[in-house]
């Protein structure tokens, strides 16, 4: 009878946790359709703020008041954690986004036994990209894998070929590697992930590049020097480790 009891409360709180769920989901939704009708949620929870959603939609992290009232867009520190709160609710969306590119749909350039893996949205004519890649001897060197994902941004008109030139070569990585030293290739057709890929980055929010990301969806930075991206890497390695019990 008692293992009865406890099934049923566990039942209930489910369904409770599921209907709160709904209501906030409801709330935000209908928040945000008053300011942009068409606007798409992606996730909604709790806030370290109180009386606060944290809410990631169409790409974009704001802050939803429980009663439906209030948005904040912008930035939302925690002093006492130096954290900016509205990266958080955006890391859960970008994860999820980053297990949706499999590694056939990126161009890897990896050390034999990497210690950090980052995925980077890449363009072939952005300056810094290029600057970035002449540097992956040493990101590697440093135990730094490195998963590039082709994304020509609008404001390189023929970027876009360019990414699908690379994609449609026999060897993707020299073909990269070619165009990111500014080298002219022979255009190339193929059925391309290109499109798919840039649907994914702008739903993640991705709106520049380089723009690198860690396992866990953060976003470690845009162009970082090779020792700079390593020390960042470790810094999130060592917030990531439980704390030793006293």
């Amino acid at each position: 009878m008692l293992m009865k009891w406890l099934i049923a409360a566990v039942l209930a709180g489910f369904t409770v946790s599921a209907l709160a769920a709904d209501d906030a989901n409801k709330i935000v939704t209908d928040a945000l359709h008053k300011l942009a009708p068409t606007s798409k949620v992606q996730s909604v929870t709790e806030s370290a703020v109180p009386g606060f959603y944290s809410v990631v939609a169409d790409g974009h992290p704001v802050f939803v008041s429980t009663d439906g009232k209030y948005l904040i867009e912008g930035h939302v520190y925690d002093i006492a954690a130096r954290h900016d709160l509205m990266d958080d609710g955006m890391s859960g969306v970008r994860k999820q986004a980053l297990a949706k590119i499999p590694a056939e749909k990126r161009l890897t350039f990896a050390p034999p036994k990497p210690k950090y893996t980052v995925t980077v949205f890449t363009d072939v004519d952005c300056p810094y990209c290029k600057q970035f890649h002449k540097q992956i001897a040493e990101y590697n060197k440093l135990g730094i894998a490195v998963d590039y994902v082709l994304f020509p941004l609008v404001i390189h008109p023929g970027a876009d070929k360019k990414a699908e030139t690379v994609w449609c070569s026999k060897d993707r990585n020299a073909a990269y590697t070619e165009a990111m030293n500014s080298q002219t290739l022979a255009p190339k057709t193929c059925d391309n992930p290109v499109a798919e890929l840039t649907s994914i980055a702008m739903g993640m929010g991705v709106s520049g590049t380089p723009a690198i990301f860690s396992a866990d969806g953060t976003q470690v930075g845009g162009y970082l020097p090779p020792q700079q991206l390593a020390q960042k890497l470790e810094e999130l390695a060592n917030l990531a480790k439980p704390t030793a019990a006293k």
